[in-house]
């Protein structure tokens, strides 16, 4: 098939561009920037440069593609999210450039939309399961454009065209979020939010990116997509392990925790997360957990 990933020069957009790559797939990666360019090419698609917010520029790009693949995403790193203004970026591109890709791949003639999203809508569901039917926690004005993202998505899926969107655990790997908590997790530095006995769905990025490539042969829905949920404790471990730290990463206090706002307060929900619907549908499964040895160099 030919697919349009946009996001392509993120750490979660390299890793689908060369998963759907090596699956065979004929891939154009999107960027924003000039110099993103051979970032593209070397994960062996080719690069078109356009604004992801124009949708018409879009439409273009998007002609003759079967498939467009969004992992747009701006996450600020660490405890600067809580800095006003920090997530502005991030909010615009679910917001604005997401809603412009899904109707530019309408116009464009595209039949199916795999869209990047997140576990961390769910709400706080202890140590009880949580599956697709599970309702969203996201009344919070600081969701608006989560859930606009979300509808652009469900709008598209009509007249036979599909859309698949991926809810997708907490991300881990060599993206720029773990690397900062390994340092941290080293420097015996408190970095972790939640508590031990609280849950965590981890994905590793190789992982997520080959689940775009099982996403291709899904049906229209919402999928949870993630490990084998574990305790915040545990992740604690992990993380030492990983940075050869003397000892687990560290919890912030817990009166420290109840001022980091809406935007960190998902960090510290209980997020026992089912993939089973995904696995069924799809036949994918996870192969790198955070006992993995050298998970972060991967």
């Amino acid at each position: 098939m030919k697919i349009a990933v946009t996001g392509a020069t993120g750490v979660l957009g390299q890793e689908a561009v060369e998963a759907l790559v090596s699956a065979g797939h004929e891939v154009t990666g999107v960027t924003r920037r000039e110099r993103g360019i051979p970032v593209v090419e070397g994960r062996g698609a080719s690069a078109v440069v356009a604004d992801v917010f124009d949708a018409a520029a879009l439409e273009d790009v998007f002609a003759g593609h079967d498939v467009v693949v969004n992992t747009l995403a701006h996450v600020p790193i660490g405890m600067a999210a809580m800095r006003p203004l920090a997530w502005r970026e991030d909010d615009k591109l679910h917001m604005e450039a997401s809603v412009a890709i899904a109707s530019a791949a309408q116009k464009a003639g595209v039949q199916r939309l795999v869209q990047e999203s997140t576990m961390f809508l769910y709400p706080d569901n202890g140590d009880e399961w949580i599956g697709e039917d599970e309702p969203l926690s996201v009344r919070n004005q600081a969701f608006r454009p989560r859930v606009r993202e979300m509808r652009a998505a469900v709008d598209f899926a009509t007249g036979g065209r599909s859309a698949v969107i991926l809810r997708l655990g907490q991300l881990f790997g060599r993206d720029p979020q773990t690397t900062h908590t390994l340092k941290a997790t080293r420097g015996g530095d408190q970095i972790l939010l939640g508590r031990p006995e609280s849950y965590i769905t981890l994905l590793h990025h190789r992982d997520a990116g080959r689940a775009f490539v099982a996403a291709l042969g899904a049906r229209s829905g919402f999928y949870n997509v993630g490990g084998e949920p574990i305790t915040r404790g545990r992740w604690a471990k992990d993380l030492g392990t990983e940075a050869k730290a003397k000892g687990p990463a560290k919890f912030y206090p817990e009166i420290a925790q109840t001022v980091v706002g809406t935007r960190l307060e998902v960090q510290r929900r209980s997020l026992r997360v089912s993939s089973v619907r995904f696995m069924s549908e799809t036949g994918w499964r996870p192969l790198i957990g955070p006992s993995t040895p050298g998970w972060s160099r991967m």
